[in-house]
């Protein structure tokens, strides 16, 4: 479906919503409709339109628009003519490309008596999205114990997406990076399926600010003072795929119709670099940690239905390190770091889905945690939270 199919169905929705506003040749202004009516002029047009795409004749909406060019005479009809066997060759490429989609969106490789696609083509999602990050840490230096932790600014974001069977596009904007007033950027990208899924993240933050303790001395850390880039990517693998739906609840691709669990196999990659003092380790004070790990565990998820409508999810992932590779670097070198079991890097997801008629609304949390290192020298924990609230409707 293009622009001009999408144009039309405003269109003619417009004039069949308005046609009750507007008066009649006698001058009397006609009987308003009301919202349930209008509500049933919008489905009809809704389903005239899913079987004009059934019978491949999606594009042939735009063929009115060229009609009424052609009427005003700002077409001609040779033009027209011509136009009008492009939308339809076009059409039927539409066409062609929507059954394989729809022979891959449509394809059963799950237990219909716990999972089912939702009804519709087109999802149309609006969310809000709030997420913070903290930096904790702990040890010894020359004797003395110290701790210390920081938090980042809150990040708010508020994003539109738009999913036709299965593939998804969206929009996010952060309305104080536009107004110049934070120097944090996130960047999101997560592919949810009844198997596989992973959630990766991207923050780059200059905004932490907190204090250290040292002696029994309490001193303020600055904002700006410390800096972090970081890239978490979390996956997973449901052993019970076909009854337990993750995508139900995060991404509203499926819907969850029983209750049902899973124990799930999981990877994750944390990379980060953090900076105390300053860009450049020139300084007399300034510190960088690199931190590279990588981890593998187990854990278990559950998707509790309640009623019809009502869909709560709660799911635990630790893994634990195998592989890890850092180096502190201080204005008189670099130091090694010692590691002590366990080095773990912890995933949770809950969420809250309410479903109605073809709508549905809620919220999720992705939470990440990863502890590394020793308390004798540097223990260094880490954790990182997005909380996101949505809205979102199927045609």
């Amino acid at each position: 479906m293009n622009f001009k199919s999408i144009l039309l169905l405003f269109i003619l929705l417009f004039n069949g919503l308005s046609f009750g506003f507007a008066q009649t040749t006698d001058g009397t202004k006609p009987k308003r409709h009301s919202l349930s009516e209008r509500a049933r002029i919008a489905d009809s047009l809704r389903l005239q339109l899913h079987q004009a795409a059934a019978q491949g004749r999606a594009l042939e909406w735009g063929d009115s628009l060229l009609q009424a060019r052609m009427n005003s005479g700002k077409l001609s009809r040779k033009r027209y003519k011509r136009l009008r066997r492009k939308l339809y060759k076009y059409g039927r490429k539409v066409y062609q490309g929507d059954s394989l989609l729809a022979k891959r969106y449509n394809k059963i490789t799950y237990d219909t008596m716990f999972i089912h696609r939702p009804p519709g083509r087109w999802t149309i999602k609006f969310r809000g999205n709030i997420s913070g990050s903290t930096i904790s840490a702990e040890g010894k230096r020359q004797g003395e114990p110290y701790s210390g932790e920081v938090n980042s600014d809150y990040r708010g974001t508020m994003s539109v997406a738009v999913t036709y069977r299965g593939i998804s596009l969206g929009l996010a904007l952060n309305p104080m990076n536009l107004a110049g007033k934070s120097k944090d950027n996130e960047f999101n990208l997560t592919s949810y399926g009844n198997r596989f899924g992973f959630d990766l993240a991207y923050l780059s933050s200059k905004t932490y600010k907190g204090n250290v303790k040292m002696g029994g001395v309490t001193s303020d850390v600055d904002k700006g003072a410390v800096s972090q880039s970081a890239l978490n990517v979390n996956a997973y693998y449901a052993f019970n795929g076909k009854r337990f739906s993750i995508p139900a609840a995060f991404s509203q691709s499926y819907i969850q119709r029983r209750s049902a669990g899973s124990f799930l196999l999981g990877a994750s990659l944390d990379a980060q670099t953090t900076k105390i003092g300053g860009i450049s380790t020139t300084g007399g004070n300034d510190v960088r940690l690199k931190v590279v790990e990588f981890a593998m565990g187990a854990g278990y998820g559950y998707n509790l239905v309640a009623g019809k409508r009502w869909l709560f999810h709660l799911s635990a992932l630790p893994t634990f390190d195998v592989f890890i590779r850092s180096h502190l670097t201080l204005a008189g070198g670099r130091a090694k770091l010692h590691y002590h079991f366990p080095s773990f890097i912890m995933t949770g997801r809950g969420a809250v889905v309410y479903s109605w008629k073809n709508k549905f609304a809620g919220g999720s949390m992705v939470f990440n945690f990863s502890s590394f290192g020793d308390k004798d020298q540097l223990h260094l924990m880490r954790s990182k939270w997005r909380l996101r609230l949505f809205f979102g409707f199927r045609i």
